[in-house]
């Protein structure tokens, strides 16, 4: 039998297209709405997001902060509602002061509603004149424009009405032929006054008198600089609503993103403290924010925001809310031929192997992927004319998961570390050594002949969450647990985790 193309081992299986090698909400544009499954505070979020309160959605990497907020947007009505996005932070500062964040949103929101005004011009007949003022100054000090000709015809659509502009158009041509004619007219007349009159002064014939006055149709393009402030914000706030929105959303994602950053969750921190400190901004009704956040950078700042006055969620999965997820990714992927995960696998495959699939993701759809990803390519290896996931594969599948797991995406390292310093790796070589996944200092001390840095690697793997305290004690030591399952899992099967 000739090997089959892994194309044709997926429909073997039932899929038309391979559903484990997209990993963020970006690259699955195509299928978001069909592929979106509630988490499971989803409800107290859109809830919250539908009372206009503003929020901090938390939540490790691949936890589907994007995709939340996507579905929020979609369900958004986009003619009574401005939902202006923002995930491009490259104008701020590694440490910005939060006029630089003031400065951001504005623009942000500036361009959006210039975009919308584009075909909706007639939505500035609601504003007076000064209000159309303001809005040329920040269309002229908050917007980039090409050129200053493309940024005066911006501001004359601002200013000036529908018919002023025709007028403005056609007024010059009219005023030359008028007073042309008026001119000429009178230059004959004096010219036939004078045969008579000899005594008459003459009147120069090379200039066009100005009967008809110039009307002042110009615009207002000079603009006293007005720096990026709380007040600018609101001020904006009230032109949008008073040209029809009774809703202003700003939502701010990926911060972690941003190339600055250096994958340094401290860094990450410090740039986030501003805006998520800001609580007259947070709380100010006529606007609402939602900001996504990285879990692990927001745990170092958590004493410098106020949890308890903004609604902090952490987005979560439990097993059968990701299996909800799994079982509506096969669907849309095998165009409606696959409605339940198991579907896929052999008979023989062992409940107790599929369970491990999602313990091992920890909770998170972006590793149940990954996970999955590992199994797929390592079932198509062994056997390329099967039609199932076998044991064998799930069980190889997770060792290749395990090994090849990139923890840097959880426990950031420090890009200005010493290369001999701690990092995660360091961490996880310690704990292999131990023969349980409990244990106290003395007996990682022991068994991983840590010796006086004991102390301050069981300090540093619980500030990252590595480790958890129990609070429970043995032989009167504080009682430790690992809490990542793919570090138990490599424990409990004797696999070695590098860099490498």
């Amino acid at each position: 039998m000739n090997q089959r193309g892994f194309n044709d081992f997926l429909k073997s299986i039932g899929l038309v297209n391979y559903p484990f090698n997209l990993y963020t909400a970006e690259n699955e544009q195509e299928y978001a709405d069909k592929l979106f499954v509630r988490a499971d505070n989803y409800d107290s979020i859109k809830s919250s997001f539908e009372g206009n309160r503003s929020i901090i959605v938390r939540g490790n990497r691949g936890i589907g902060k994007t995709a939340l907020l996507l579905d929020l947007q979609r369900g958004a009505n986009s003619k009574a509602h401005f939902v202006c996005m923002i995930d491009d932070y490259s104008m701020l500062n590694i440490e910005p002061k939060i006029e630089e964040y003031y400065n951001l949103i504005i623009r942000n929101i500036a361009a959006c509603l210039f975009e919308y005004l584009i075909g909706n011009t007639e939505k500035l007949k609601k504003l007076n004149w000064n209000e159309r003022i303001f809005l040329s100054m920040i269309l002229s000090q908050y917007t980039t424009s090409t050129t200053k000709n493309i940024l005066a015809q911006k501001i004359e659509a601002i200013q000036l009405s529908k018919t002023k502009k025709i007028i403005k158009k056609y007024i010059n041509l009219f005023r030359f032929i008028f007073n042309y004619g008026l001119t000429t007219g009178l230059n004959i007349v004096n010219d036939v006054l004078r045969n008579y009159y000899t005594l008459l002064p003459p009147i120069k014939e090379d200039q066009i008198r100005n009967f008809l006055p110039t009307v002042n149709l110009d615009t207002d393009t000079e603009f006293e600089r007005i720096d990026a402030s709380y007040n600018l914000i609101i001020q904006l706030c009230d032109i949008l609503k008073k040209i029809g929105y009774s809703r202003i959303t700003i939502v701010l994602d990926k911060f972690d993103e941003d190339g600055k950053m250096k994958n340094n969750a401290e860094t990450v921190s410090k740039f986030l403290v501003p805006i998520l400190t800001d609580n007259k901004l947070l709380e100010n009704p006529n606007i609402q924010l939602i900001i996504s956040v990285w879990e692990i950078p927001f745990k170092r700042i958590l004493t410098e925001v106020r949890t308890q006055k903004h609604f902090c969620p952490l987005l979560l999965w439990t097993t059968v809310s990701l299996e909800k997820a799994l079982n509506q990714r096969l669907l849309v992927f095998s165009d409606g031929k696959i409605k339940n995960y198991k579907f896929i696998f052999d008979n023989e495959v062992q409940s107790e192997s599929i369970a491990k699939i999602f313990e091992l993701s920890n909770g998170n759809p972006r590793d149940l992927w990954h996970v999955l990803n590992s199994i797929f390519l390592k079932q198509y290896e062994m056997d390329p004319n099967s039609n199932k996931i076998s044991e064998n594969a799930i069980r190889i599948g997770i060792v290749d998961f395990v090994k090849g797991f990139n923890f840097y995406e959880y426990y950031p390292r420090n890009p200005k570390s010493k290369s001999n310093s701690m990092d995660i790796y360091n961490y996880i070589k310690h704990l292999l050594k131990l023969t349980t996944i409990e244990f106290t200092k003395n007996q990682m001390n022991t068994q991983a002949n840590t010796g006086s840095s004991t102390n301050n690697y069981v300090v540093g793997m619980e500030n990252i969450g590595l480790v958890v305290n129990t609070g429970e004690k043995n032989n009167g030591g504080v009682l430790y647990k690992i809490n990542d399952p793919k570090v138990i899992y490599a424990i409990e099967n004797g696999i070695e985790i590098s860099k490498k």
